[in-house]
């Protein structure tokens, strides 16, 4: 075989070694991915008990795809005592509070209506396609269940929460400059973290009915900060790999970015920023959305919040305080409500 003959053959090979390869990355693209999985557990364990759930979170990519999530929690042995489909899913956050019950159908023949035993257990989330029983991809994670915990809500109070991420880098950034600024740290309790950011917000924000074409100062200066964006968004990758937070991806928080840069909004922007932050320091909160009952008798549509703390759900409403701060009334008026107390001036509709 002369030389330019195997030349030709020699690029002909190279040319279907990188095609092959491409394609591989491009199935492998479009099969999808379990992202991310995090239990949210205490030091000593989990202990099944009234009041009490294991939080598992995760986030499913589908590729555009329609398929079935499944979550299932496995004891040492390897048998599923426990089993949730979702079915017909396009993938996206998954938040699940598991009880410590097995599930109807579990391989290991356990009661429903009984606790699972002490010891050690995984939980798992899977993709599956089509009717393949065969996962495209899946994460698991080990905990363990003990009676030694603590049990009820002081058990929901000691579960270490993983941070909550919306996954846009520079709302993460700024959530996390925000965050420093309140003086937060890992150590502090969730109430200590709560009240600072309640604190900060209170002080900083200001209720403005704005439009997105008007000029407001700006105190984050995205544009010129994208390395220290980018140098940001590399650590948290790391995090995210380990386990140790997750990205959500939802754009009901992500569109806010414009308000979070100049500290300014109404108050379903100011809702949804006391969200971002305390979903980033690994504090389980939400938004409320209903009614203002105002002494007049009227009733705009208004939008507050709940954060967990300590196993317990309390509501704050941080736009109205912002809105009366310095008014006499003072700090920390509307904060830390119960729902019996929130319900004098709030009327819920929806709880995300």
């Amino acid at each position: 075989m002369d030389r330019s003959l195997r030349k030709i053959l020699f690029l002909c090979m190279l040319c279907l070694t990188f095609a092959l390869g491409a394609s591989k990355q491009a199935s492998a693209k479009e099969a999808g991915v379990v992202e991310s999985l995090t239990v949210s557990v205490g030091k000593k364990g989990f202990h099944p008990s009234s009041g009490n759930y294991l939080r598992i979170k995760s986030y499913v990519n589908a590729a555009n795809r329609t398929g079935v999530v499944r979550l299932r929690i496995y004891n040492d042995v390897g048998q599923f005592v426990f089993q949730k489909l979702y079915a017909n899913s396009t993938g996206g956050y998954i938040d699940y509070k598991w009880k410590g019950k097995p599930s109807k159908d579990n391989a290991a023949g356990l009661s429903t209506s009984k606790y699972v035993k002490n010891g050690s257990y995984t939980a798992e989330v899977s993709l599956i396609f089509g009717g393949n029983e065969e996962p495209v991809s899946q994460k698991a994670c080990g905990f363990k269940v003990s009676s030694k915990a603590e049990s009820g809500k002081q058990g929901l109070a000691m579960a270490k929460t993983a941070p909550i991420l919306t996954g846009n880098p520079e709302v993460d950034y700024m959530a996390e400059q925000i965050c420093k600024a309140a003086k937060i740290k890992d150590s502090q309790s969730d109430r200590e973290k709560v009240r600072r950011i309640y604190h900060w917000m209170t002080k900083n924000q200001k209720h403005v009915h704005y439009q997105t074409s008007g000029s407001y100062k700006t105190y984050y200066k995205l544009s010129s900060s994208q390395k220290k964006i980018e140098s940001y968004r590399k650590l948290t990758d790391k995090r995210y790999k380990k386990g140790k937070l997750i990205y959500r991806y939802d754009y009901n928080l992500i569109r806010r970015s414009w308000c979070m840069e100049r500290r300014i909004g109404e108050c379903t922007d100011h809702a949804a920023i006391f969200k971002i932050l305390c979903n980033h320091v690994g504090v389980e909160a939400g938004i409320c959305s209903g009614y203002y009952l105002n002494r007049n008798g009227t009733r705009p549509p208004h939008s507050w919040n709940y954060a967990v703390v300590d196993g317990m759900t309390y509501y704050y409403d941080v736009d109205v305080e912002i809105q009366n701060y310095g008014k006499g009334q003072g700090d920390y008026y509307w904060y830390q409500k119960t729902k019996e107390e929130a319900k004098l001036t709030h009327q819920f509709v929806t709880t995300d």
